[in-house]
């Protein structure tokens, strides 16, 4: 684990310039094939004058540039996500998280955060993000790795 979470820790992620690779690879893995993603004549007349990055993609974009630093932890949940911002193809953007509260639950312990991206200075998505951790109560040296003799 890299990062230790606690209350007020602050982590800042890797930063990614998003490429129409990326947007195109992902509108095949999920068969989001809307044009506002893929068709730069249709998006061009909207209100967006031009092709923007699927919102899920600028989530998991938000999530990946954070997780080296936070390795051992897992994924709970989100309660809020907004996307207050579109991303296009050649903005780049970086993940910041902030740890805001705990919580114990059962055997594992909730970390309640705030996940933003941001391009430059402006937010461009802001999420309630919860990360858990399991409580260690085993021993894991008595763990088989099924190399033992």
């Amino acid at each position: 684990m890299n990062g230790k979470l606690e209350i007020g820790k602050e982590f800042t992620g890797k930063c990614l310039t998003v490429t129409d690779y990326h947007v195109n690879a992902f509108a095949g893995l999920t068969m989001d094939f809307n044009p506002l993603h893929v068709d730069k004549e249709y998006a061009d007349r909207t209100r967006f004058r031009g092709r923007i990055a699927h919102g899920l993609l600028s989530l998991s974009i938000s999530l990946g540039l954070i997780s080296e630093l936070i390795h051992g932890y897992f994924l709970y949940g989100f309660n809020k996500v907004r996307f207050l911002s579109p991303v296009r193809p050649g903005d780049t953007v970086c993940s910041h998280l902030r740890v805001d509260s705990k919580n114990e639950k059962g055997e594992f312990t909730l970390y309640y955060c705030t996940l933003t991206l941001k391009r430059n200075e402006s937010t461009v998505l802001i999420s309630e993000m919860i990360i858990g951790e399991e409580r260690n109560n085993h021993d894991d040296s008595k763990i088989s790795t099924g190399t033992e003799n």
